[in-house]
């Protein structure tokens, strides 16, 4: 259930990314890139999405670190909270995976850096 929780949270998170990065459809804007402006915007995109993806990771390693604290305060009798250390278990899976859409994201700027020097001469 949680892993289906996460990788539903993971696929809005990726949308919201492309979503904010496209200024047209994304439908319109697929088609494949041939010249070098079309492989130097989508190498921008791609930066872009990975920066987007490397902010959503610092956030939740900052909101596991939070709920880490809270754990470490003995609520009611020396028991601690069981949703709190899933929260923070959560946050961490959560900033574990956009870290790797980033690394994914960086590597096709790359690609698209590398094809628009190619169609240049370079």
């Amino acid at each position: 259930m949680l892993k289906n929780k996460i990788g539903m949270t993971l696929a809005a998170l990726t949308f919201a990314a492309f979503a904010t990065t496209a200024g047209v459809s994304f439908a319109q804007e697929a088609k494949v890139p041939e010249t070098t402006a079309d492989h130097e915007a989508l190498a921008k995109k791609y930066q872009d999405q990975a920066a987007q993806f490397r902010q959503i990771a610092q956030e939740h390693r900052q909101m596991a670190e939070a709920y880490k604290k809270k754990s470490a305060v003995v609520p009611k009798a020396g028991r601690h909270d069981p949703h709190v250390a899933k929260m923070e278990k959560h946050c961490l899976t959560i900033a574990k995976d956009a870290e790797k859409l980033a690394v994914s994201a960086d590597k096709a700027a790359d690609f698209h850096t590398m094809r628009a020097k190619e169609t240049q001469g370079k």
